[in-house]
């Protein structure tokens, strides 16, 4: 009877081991599949690089740069809002849509620029100049503020 219970001992702990390493290895597996999704997930990383008023006071250019390591894509998802003070005294906060009130105009990579071809997006280190139509015209004596926010990633501000 011995001999039955160090066998039936040794096949239980020959199943333990056999358990737990497929146990540990499924546990290791799952955490290289969700750290690896880590990479994909980068926030964009930008900043608001310059503006530009145009003489009519009503439309605004503004430059946003991709300062991060991922090419940014979902630029019809980027949330713009601007605060100024209009010419009639009024001051106008206003959230502005996509291909309606802004629209991408020009790619800047160094000193190279070429038309914006949708749905290209803003690789790292190039900058991506929108175009704002204002719904009054600013008045230049006071301050614009500019708020640019990926989807998924930091807002950058600006203050022209």
């Amino acid at each position: 009877m011995g001999v039955e219970v160090a066998v039936g001992m040794a096949i239980v702990a020959i199943a333990m081991v056999i358990v737990l390493g497929s146990l540990a290895y499924l546990i290791l597996a799952g955490y290289k599949i969700e750290t690896s999704g880590l990479r994909i997930n980068i926030p964009a990383e930008i900043k608001i690089s310059g503006a530009l008023l145009e003489n009519n006071n009503q439309t605004l250019l503004v430059n946003i740069t991709n300062v991060g390591t991922k090419d940014i894509y979902n630029i019809k998802e980027f949330d713009v809002i601007v605060n100024y003070n209009s010419t009639n005294g009024s001051q106008v906060v206003k959230l502005f849509s996509y291909n309606s009130t802004w629209f991408p105009v020009k790619i800047f990579v160094g000193s190279y620029s070429s038309q914006y071809v949708p749905p290209n997006g803003i690789l790292p280190g190039e900058t991506l100049e929108i175009e704002i139509n204002l719904p009054l015209p600013a008045n230049r004596s006071y301050p614009i503020v500019i708020v640019v926010s990926p989807l998924k990633g930091e807002q950058a501000i600006y203050t022209y």
